[in-house]
């Protein structure tokens, strides 16, 4: 594709994964797709095929997009840089979170799509695990064991408070909650 018809499908697929958000993957149609790209439905069966093929593509352009743009953000102590990609997997920045959670649905179904989502799963892991084991290195975390460990640890405790987080749950009554549970998890000094 040149380059003008690929931009023209990554704005598609940013326009897709914005839907996704709203409507959610089971309730998002070509046609709903092609109001907020201002993209014909016969050009987005051309580009993607079916409608599950552009949901995957969404999911996959809005994971990539995320990464990259937690990336680029890391700065600072690995402290600083631990809560930058916290706060962004647990959905307080950004608005990856919803399309997030409609992927992890999407795999729950799709064998295909359940293996691209495990590995973009194992580049989060990888990225918390890099930062964790600069923390210990540099004596920011007195945490016992392996980063890769501490990294899934790490992972699975932003994922099960990025739920609640999302939405807005009053039960949380202490807003720093996810902080709190990493500093607990690190012993971050």
């Amino acid at each position: 594709m040149g380059r003008r018809a690929g931009r023209r499908r990554q704005d598609v697929l940013e326009r897709a994964a914005r839907v996704i958000a709203e409507r959610g993957a089971e309730a998002t149609r070509f046609a709903d797709v092609a109001e907020a790209s201002g993209v014909p439905i016969s050009t987005l069966q051309y580009y993607f095929g079916n409608r599950e093929d552009l949901l995957v593509a969404a999911f996959r352009h809005s994971a990539a997009t995320d990464l990259a743009v937690v990336r680029q953000g890391l700065r600072g102590t690995p402290w600083e840089r631990l809560l930058h990609i916290a706060h962004h997997v647990a959905g307080e920045e950004g608005g990856g979170w919803r399309v997030w959670v409609e992927s992890w649905r999407w795999a729950l179904r799709d064998a295909e799509w359940r293996g691209e989502f495990l590995r973009d799963y194992a580049a989060w892991r990888a990225l918390l695990a890099e930062v964790i084991g600069e923390g210990i290195a540099d004596g920011s975390f007195d945490a016992d064991g392996d980063p890769d460990r501490l990294a899934s640890q790490a992972l699975a405790l932003l994922d099960g408070l990025g739920m609640p987080l999302a939405l807005a749950d009053p039960a949380l009554k202490n807003p720093d909650v996810l902080t709190d549970a990493l500093r607990r998890l690190l012993s971050a000094r």
